[in-house]
């Protein structure tokens, strides 16, 4: 299928979606819902489910049913348990995007947070931070399993590329600022038909990428055949084993590698870390999670405009030192002959073009609202970065990422604690096992392209999901 063909079939899809929403709607509003404000009931002649906390006043109003998540912009969530229908069905799709995002190592924000809002009901702000939760213990849960685990081309070097990672987060993170300032700016329409045709196009590049990916495994699974079966008749070698001196070098020279390697990821992650409490201390200051910075979303005090522009300009200057210092550190190693252990061949030219690709994803990840990782990981697999570990470096930016956010909505009183741990474990024990049953395929069949495939799977889920939620958000406006 070619580009625009797939184009023209994205935009008939929207076109049926933007139709059947609006049936649906329309449908949907001669069915009578009592919310009894009071109690803060929400019940219909088939439905007695408490969705809704008491809205301050007395009195029965009868709204149309697709109106509901409306009602559900006050403070409180109902009881988490005892479970109804609809939780069910909404936890359920949740596990199954987990599992799904956890092969790729994408935290599936793209598919939870429809789910939360459209099928659990959540008020948006509670979704959304219930969702940064559920990514958190996925991401604990990915980098847990990663942490042990080695490139597969080089066993001296960890999965993880941080020096991949010190390039790009950075400057995703400077982008979602932009993104986030500039969505306010724009229409809605807009921005769900330029996430539709964004999202599409990332997943039909990603899948593209993936069938090429498979095509090479079939190939080098072929030659391999071929090699085997013409040495079935072939005379063993005799056993011979190296001198123990020569063994003795290789040794030493691996466990060098090692050291050096483990060395290097540990400061990396602490520069990272310190990059990101910087960050989290400065958008805690711009009262920027909660919203409005009043203390009924939980936050102490009100900075004013002035207090957020400056910490808004002071978290994009901290950001730009600290992307011109590692520029500057990475080169000078390039420079003096130390190994730099990554994926990438790094050069003074692609050291300022490839983290203005990742300023990029991180423009388009906060104007329309998904996480960094959904279009990151497909930006590393365009680079040539090995699927695996592009898979494991996404997983550990999301780590830092959804931590700084859960930490933000935890300061500002909106996450619930129930909810949370909740979430935290369906996230932790969801992507454990979706990780743990993709390393059994890898081990099993040897297909790498498995994990572009689950990236490319999530983006286009992410893209119909976010779609119907978005249109869902503008009618209901």
């Amino acid at each position: 299928m070619t580009t625009s063909s797939t184009l023209r079939w994205l935009v008939l899809l929207l076109l049926l979606m933007l139709q059947l929403t609006t049936a649906i709607g329309d449908a949907a509003a001669t069915i009578p819902v009592v919310l009894n404000l009071e109690n803060g009931i929400v019940s219909s002649d088939n439905s007695n489910i408490p969705l809704v906390s008491s809205f301050g006043y007395g009195g029965d109003q009868v709204v149309p049913i697709h109106d509901r998540f409306l009602a559900l912009i006050g403070d409180e969530l109902p009881p988490l348990f005892p479970f109804q229908w609809r939780d069910y069905l909404g936890f359920g799709v949740a596990v199954v995007g987990l599992l799904l995002a956890a092969g790729g190592g994408i935290g599936g924000g793209g598919i939870l947070v429809p789910t939360y809002i459209l099928l659990l009901g959540f008020p948006v702000k509670r979704a959304i931070s219930l969702v940064s939760v559920t990514v958190f213990g996925g991401a604990i849960a990915n980098n847990l399993l990663n942490a042990r685990k080695r490139h597969p081309d080089h066993d001296h070097r960890s999965v993880i590329d941080w020096t991949l990672i010190l390039q790009l987060e950075p400057m995703t993170i400077a982008g979602t600022i932009f993104g986030t300032l500039l969505n306010k700016a724009l229409p809605a329409l807009l921005l769900v038909v330029l996430m539709v045709a964004l999202l599409s196009y990332t997943a039909h590049k990603t899948l593209t990428k993936a069938n090429e990916l498979n095509q090479k495994e079939n190939e080098a699974a072929a030659k391999a055949q071929q090699r085997g079966s013409k040495g079935e008749t072939q005379p063993l070698i005799a056993d011979s084993k190296p001198m123990d001196v020569e063994r003795q070098d290789t040794d030493e020279l691996d466990l060098d590698e090692d050291y050096l390697s483990t060395q290097a990821d540990v400061w990396s992650a602490t520069r990272l870390a310190v990059l990101f409490a910087i960050i989290t201390a400065l958008n805690l200051l711009s009262g920027k999670q909660g919203g409005e910075t009043n203390s009924k979303m939980g936050t102490s005090f009100n900075c004013g405009p002035w207090c957020f522009w400056t910490a808004e300009v002071a978290m994009i200057v901290v950001i730009f030192v600290f992307v011109i210092f590692e520029r500057r550190s990475l080169l000078r190693r390039i420079d003096s002959g130390v190994p730099i252990y990554s994926d990438i061949v790094w050069t003074k030219e692609n050291t300022v073009r490839y983290p203005c690709y990742s300023m990029g994803a991180g423009l388009v990840a906060g104007l329309f609202g998904v996480g960094g990782g959904i279009i990151n990981g497909p930006l590393m697999l365009a680079l040539g970065v090995h699927p695996a570990v592009a898979s494991a470096s996404s997983a550990c930016m999301i780590l830092f990422t959804s931590l700084t956010a859960t930490l933000s909505f935890m300061a500002f009183g909106i996450l619930v604690p129930d909810y949370a741990i909740f979430c935290l474990v369906i996230g932790f024990v969801s992507t454990a096992l979706g990780q743990l049953g993709m390393s059994v395929l890898l081990k099993r069949y040897q297909r790498n392209s498995y994990i572009a495939y689950c990236i490319g799977l999530v983006v286009a889920i992410s893209a119909v999901a976010m779609v119907i939620e978005s249109i869902a958000e503008i009618m209901h406006s």
